[in-house]
């Protein structure tokens, strides 16, 4: 029984010991390590100051670029996308947002080290606090949001001196919006990076893009349910003012979205083009009194009336007609002629008929026997087709965006 109690006791010390840092890991390779990168730090940083820029301003804004041949070459600043998902798209705001997530990598050449010297260490990492960073800010957005914690943000420095931060940004850019084709619609939208505190002539940015996520089988994750990921473009322009000192790169990265159509097809097309054949076919149905006919024709025209309402709350306020906004307007055309050949087509009945037989010719006989019951059948057959057509137009154009 003692032996049991030892063995148990010794079992739970070992289980316990095991969720404490265990001094012994700290073979002697890791400690001279340590005592190295330690000493390392000490003699960077001796005289280092993070307030100032490492950014060589010795230079003439007023001549071009590059016109002394012993000065430096411009600073490179460049940040690289790694991941991009897109959050939502706000039409009637005209407003896209996007998780990016990003790197930035810099140089400081008062931060490179010979590694000889220290037991071949190339690497450090070290709180951002520590060494000069650029202020990059993002151009012409609604907001943004930075996810990284602001008291624990790490860079990697390597032994020439060059910097490596990552950047976890959800942001809101503003992204004119083509409607005409709604909702077969695709849009381009472009976020973008400066650096406004430092003249062109000072600096030079770059962007980048992962290689990984050009993939078009990457893209499929990085939409979301209405919209997909179709293109992924990266560039830097240069925004002038034509006075040759508030010139500014914007380091800019392009996404292209194409709307996903299926949920207006099955919800809005679809269904108003039956509910259309339908009421035209009930608005000129036979042996039926024309107040029930009525009550068809002003149900389908409210009802083409709220959903206009609907899409208009969908879509941004711009001049143009969206093809869907058109499909419905023509429905609600289609039932208002119906609704009015029915209102009117007793009084014209009423005033032709008497007059066409006053005289008797093949025509007039012929326009008579039009307006007797054929009158309902022809009117049903040329609208029911008018409605097939619209429908088919923006079938065609789904096919063809698909």
């Amino acid at each position: 029984m003692h032996s049991v109690l030892i063995f148990l006791i010794s079992f739970l010390v070992n289980i316990t010991t095991c969720f404490y840092e265990n001094s012994s890991h700290y073979v002697p390779e890791w400690n001279k390590f340590l005592d190295q990168q330690q000493k390392l730090v000490s003699d960077l940083f001796e005289k280092y100051d993070s307030s100032i820029s490492p950014v060589y301003s010795k230079i003439d804004i007023n001549k071009p670029i590059g016109y002394n041949p012993i000065a430096p070459k411009r600073y490179n600043y460049t940040i690289f996308m790694y991941n991009i998902k897109l959050v939502e798209v706000l039409e009637p705001e005209e407003k896209v947002s996007v998780v990016m997530e990003m790197a930035e990598h810099w140089y400081d050449p008062r931060l490179a080290w010979n590694p000889s010297l220290y037991d071949d260490i190339e690497m450090l990492h070290m709180r951002q606090e520590k060494v000069w960073s650029p202020t990059i800010n993002m151009f012409r957005i609604n907001d943004i949001a930075d996810f990284r914690d602001q008291d624990f943000r790490m860079v990697s420095l390597d032994n020439t001196g060059h910097i490596y931060s990552s950047l976890s940004l959800r942001v809101s850019v503003n992204c004119p919006l083509d409607v005409r084709k709604f909702p077969f619609d695709s849009q381009t939208c472009t976020i973008q990076f400066s650096m406004p505190l430092f003249f062109i002539q000072y600096v030079e940015m770059f962007s980048q893009i992962y290689d990984g996520i050009l993939n078009k089988t990457v893209w499929k994750r990085m939409g979301n349910s209405e919209w997909d990921l179709v293109n992924l473009t990266n560039r830097v322009e240069i925004l002038s003012y034509n006075d040759g000192i508030g010139d500014m790169q914007l380091a800019t990265f392009e996404i292209k979205i194409q709307r996903n159509p299926l949920y207006y097809i099955y919800m809005i097309v679809f269904p108003s083009f039956v509910i259309n054949a339908l009421s035209i076919v009930g608005v000129f149905m036979k042996r039926t009194d024309k107040m029930s006919k009525l009550n068809v024709g002003l149900t389908n025209i409210m009802t083409m009336t709220f959903i206009l309402g609907v899409m208009a709350d969908k879509i941004p306020r711009t001049g143009s007609i969206p093809l869907l906004g058109i499909y419905i307007i023509i429905n609600l055309f289609i039932m208002i002629v119906a609704v009015g050949i029915t209102v009117l087509m007793g009084s014209i009945r009423k005033c032709a008929i008497p007059r066409l037989r006053m005289k008797k010719t093949e025509l007039r006989q012929w326009i008579e026997w039009v307006l007797g019951d054929p009158m309902e059948t022809i009117c049903m057959t040329v609208l029911g087709t008018i409605n097939a057509l619209n429908f088919f137009v923006v079938i065609v154009f789904w096919i063809r965006d698909s």
